[in-house]
């Protein structure tokens, strides 16, 4: 009888580290001497124009500098996403509204509201980092999200 404990213990362990590591899985990161991008994941939504899809994006942003930031007219207002085809997509405030709507639609997924506006807060302290689902897109159907970047620094990178 104790080795089936053991062992349900053990095996309940190794599912709470494995949904642990993909929480905190990153598929692109960009970085320069102000700042630490991670995108850990693009949520397909539905909702969009036909031949569209939405998607959202989860963010972590880290001021590595010891200085604030202006981090939403520096880096968020920026991000984006580029395709196969070299298209590139922006998520501005209709991004935001991309966002809210999956989060209204799917009340199970919290938002860290507080880190959201952190991210676009024209004064981000230094060394502190925020995690939110920050921006939303709205890209066709068979686009191929292949980069990831904040074009106004000039910061891409592949997506894994």
């Amino acid at each position: 009888m104790k080795n089936i404990s053991l062992i349900t213990l053990l095996l309940f362990a190794l599912t709470f580290q494995i949904n642990a590591q993909k929480k905190s899985d990153v598929i692109a990161e960009i970085k320069n001497s102000e700042v630490v991008i991670k995108l850990h994941r693009l949520i397909e939504f539905g909702g969009a124009k036909e031949g569209n899809k939405f998607l959202v994006a989860e963010i972590t942003i880290e001021n590595i500098s010891d200085k604030s930031i202006n981090m939403g007219a520096e880096y968020t207002m920026s991000i984006e996403l580029k395709d196969a085809k070299g298209n590139e997509y922006r998520s501005g405030l209709r991004g935001a509204g991309i966002v809210s709507s999956y989060l209204a639609a799917n009340p199970e997924v919290k938002q860290d509201q507080k880190a959201y506006n952190l991210c676009y807060s024209d004064n981000f302290p230094a060394k502190t980092k925020a995690r939110s689902f920050l921006c939303g897109y709205e890209v066709p159907k068979d686009a191929k999200i292949v980069s990831f970047g904040v074009k106004k620094k000039n910061l891409w990178t592949d997506i894994k």
